[in-house]
């Protein structure tokens, strides 16, 4: 296996992986939230909801497939070209892919979301959400919800082996390094040996332990409520279906920075075309752990409900994002997909986003300036 082929597969399995996510929308949310639209357990089996259902399934996965044979064929007709444009297309036309699924998924969504709240509309399903007096559920560190830091401290051991490894062979890193190889496997950036170029992934292996580490923290912090009809069943279920949540977090973590680490070695070390399809073989790791994860959540929280909120419909943007200023939680679990998502109506959530921007700007101008 060359390279090249190495990264199609990684490529194609994160292709796998989005279009899976994308199609399954519909059941990943829970059994009572329909496209970010809150719906009466007795109308989930409502013909025109599983109408609705069918209907984005369908041409969610129609247009995916659509899009990868197009692109195939793209890559099969662009094959016999120049070595330089080879490298564009097989670089280009599997993000072009990507982003295009993914607008198209997102864009369907939106509009079975409109679909969704006309039905609940025209149907009078609002007034049947009448049920009030639902039950806060404050986590507690002793239900242990979310796995803690500690889980985390491999992930830091990664990082520490990888950074340590290129301070100490420091002068025996050639003085200058190939940073990106194209799609037959030869050489198309290289950079000057400085400690930005040495070290830059490390500090994307924090930066990534970072975003996992604040998904976890929100796990444990989103806000919860006790169903009125079964309190301590939907406790157990929140308990049972974040724990996975969290547990995601961590494999998926310490997936993504072994892999960082590996490719740290493979550019500072001097790696080949063999090495490099191992590189991409290694890449498949986090995908599958991440497939395995969302199917073992999907598991977990098939019959997961939210706890009714008669009027909190409005708070859901395009059913997606959630916006609601008088409510104090920062984290709340999504109506669409698994995990967790910040109410961007409290303030807080904005500062986390600016601090996020800020990181990223950092890094572009270091990287400019080495």
């Amino acid at each position: 296996m060359n390279s090249m082929t190495a990264s199609w597969l990684v490529m194609g399995g994160a292709y796998l992986l989005v279009t899976a996510a994308s199609v399954l929308q519909p059941y990943m949310a829970p059994r009572n939230i329909l496209f970010g639209v809150s719906v009466p357990d007795a109308r989930r089996e409502d013909d025109e909801v599983v109408r609705l259902k069918r209907s984005y399934v369908s041409s969610v996965l129609g247009a995916s497939v659509l899009i990868a044979a197009i692109t195939i064929v793209l890559v099969m007709i662009n094959g016999s070209s120049q070595e330089e444009q080879v490298s564009i297309w097989f670089t280009a036309l599997p993000i072009g892919a990507l982003l295009l699924q993914l607008a198209f998924s997102g864009g369907w969504f939106v509009l079975s979301h409109s679909k969704a709240l006309r039905l609940k509309e025209e149907r009078g399903w609002e007034a049947e959400e009448t049920r009030k007096g639902s039950a806060a559920l404050k986590p507690r560190s002793q239900w242990q919800i979310a796995y803690p830091l500690t889980w985390f401290l491999p992930h830091l051991l990664v990082i520490a082996i990888s950074a340590g490894a290129a301070w100490l062979f420091y002068d025996r890193i050639p003085e200058q390094i190939i940073m990106h190889y194209n799609a037959q496997g030869f050489p198309d950036r290289i950079e000057e040996k400085s400690l930005w170029s040495v070290f830059q992934l490390n500090f994307v292996q924090i930066g990534m332990l970072a975003v996992f580490l604040f998904s976890n923290y929100s796990t444990q912090a989103a806000r919860a409520k006790l169903h009125p009809d079964a309190p301590e069943e939907h406790r157990e279920q929140q308990i049972r279906y974040r724990r996975g949540i969290s547990l995601l977090m961590l494999l998926l973590g310490l997936g993504i920075v072994i892999f960082m680490g590996m490719i740290q070695a493979f550019t500072l070390y001097g790696g080949n075309q063999q090495g490099g399809a191992l590189i991409g073989v290694a890449g498949m790791i986090p995908l599958l752990l991440s497939g395995a994860a969302v199917f073992s959540l999907m598991r977990l929280g098939k019959d997961r409900i939210e706890a009714p909120r008669p009027g909190e419909d409005g708070s859901w943007k395009a059913g997606m994002f959630y916006w609601n200023r008088n409510d104090a939680s920062i984290f709340v679990e999504k109506r669409s997909g698994l995990g967790f998502t910040l109410n961007w109506g409290n303030p807080i959530s904005w500062i986390f986003l600016g601090i996020i921007i800020v990181l990223i700007i950092v890094s572009l101008i270091i990287g400019t300036q080495n």
